[in-house]
């Protein structure tokens, strides 16, 4: 039977639950208290960067029960193998000798499951934090496994980590160890998602990769990850069709905030930066550019001659939370800016990823 990942089945692991022994010599992780330190506040800042269906995942305790503490030895509870063995649900990775129907405690990797919650599971059902980091380290060595599709891969490893994340929440364990744990599956996922973007490209024909629309793409691609922002504004003014110049608007004001900071983190404090020329660059009027700044935190001045500048050197740097508005594109010819979106459905326009999701 071929293994499904994403939405989980339950398991059906519903015996009753064993009282805590408080003289257990287990390792306890760090309980929940009123006081909100940084570390918790960061761990909980990577599990929802890593974790898009977090309050899925998380709502697992019921408010009247104590959180557990993991008695798992293994990177896939007992029960959990034995159950799986007999449905014969095991992934390629999990297979004794390529037998579907056998794995052993060194192979088998628990499974995400969204139905459980702490009332219905035993503490020998949930993996303590050692064993937890164990089984982490055993699935980032998977990800550069060359024997099977790097689809295969992808999917395993991110069931198996969803998993590692729920584990962590019903222990409500936010210590160091966890963040760690919760940084590099950041890592992971992010340095596969670079590979798929690298997959695809392998999968298309010569002609399309030879193509002067795919070299644009490449190339603009390039220089938002160099953060050379004039020579993105310069080739997308010189180069970019209709189509082309709309489908790549819900990514420029964030290629516009990066050559903000550039500018405000490496210029001369005694010699404010220009908004006019920085905003023909940046292909943004003047007011706008203004109003972006602010968004950003930084202040803007006026000098003697009555230009607006940005004075340099600010420290209050950051990236809206709640995303940037959006700005029209300057230094279009007038032929070109009217029609710019016309040819594009509307879901497409307002289509906002992140610039990083391409990297």
């Amino acid at each position: 039977m071929e293994e499904r990942t994403g939405r989980g089945r339950g398991l059906g692991l519903r015996p009753a639950r064993k009282a805590l022994n408080p003289s257990s010599s287990i390792w306890k992780p760090m309980r929940s208290c009123p006081a909100r330190d940084p570390k918790q506040i960061s761990a909980e800042a990577f599990r929802e960067r890593s974790n898009p269906h977090l309050d899925d995942d998380d709502n697992l305790r019921s408010p009247n029960s104590p959180y557990l503490v993991g008695t798992c030895p293994d990177m896939c509870p007992a029960k959990e193998r034995a159950q799986r063995e007999r449905l014969r649900d095991l992934s390629v990775f999990e297979r004794l000798n390529g037998n579907p129907a056998r794995t052993s405690p060194h192979l088998a990797v628990k499974k995400f499951c969204r139905t459980i919650s702490t009332v219905d599971i035993q503490e020998s059902d949930i993996r303590s934090p050692p064993v937890l980091q164990r089984t982490l380290k055993y699935l980032i060595n998977l990800v550069n496994s060359e024997e099977h599709p790097f689809e295969v891969v992808h999917d395993f490893v991110f069931d198996r980590t969803r998993s590692i994340r729920q584990d962590l929440s019903m222990q409500n364990i936010n210590d160091d160890q966890a963040i760690s744990m919760y940084e590099e599956m950041v890592q992971v996922h992010y340095n596969m998602h670079g590979d798929s973007l690298s997959l695809w490209y392998r999968q298309l024909s010569l002609p399309i990769l030879q193509s002067k629309k795919m070299h644009f793409a490449r190339a603009l691609i390039r220089y938002s990850q160099m953060g050379n922002y004039k020579r993105f504004f310069c080739s997308l003014e010189a180069e970019a069709s209709d189509l082309q110049l709309c489908l790549v608007e819900p990514f420029l004001n964030e290629i516009r905030a990066q050559a903000i900071s550039y500018v405000n983190y490496s210029g001369y404090k005694l010699h404010p930066y220009p908004l006019t020329h920085l905003s023909k660059i940046l292909m943004i009027k003047e007011s706008e550019l203004e109003e972006l700044c602010h968004v950003c935190g930084l202040e803007t001045s006026i000098d003697e001659a009555g230009m607006k500048t940005l004075p340099v050197k600010q420290t209050k740097f950051s990236l809206p939370k709640s995303g940037f508005r959006s700005y029209c594109l300057s230094a279009i010819d007038d032929v070109k800016r009217p029609i710019m979106c016309d040819d594009v459905p509307l879901p497409l326009r307002q289509t906002q990823f992140s610039l990083t999701k391409l990297r």
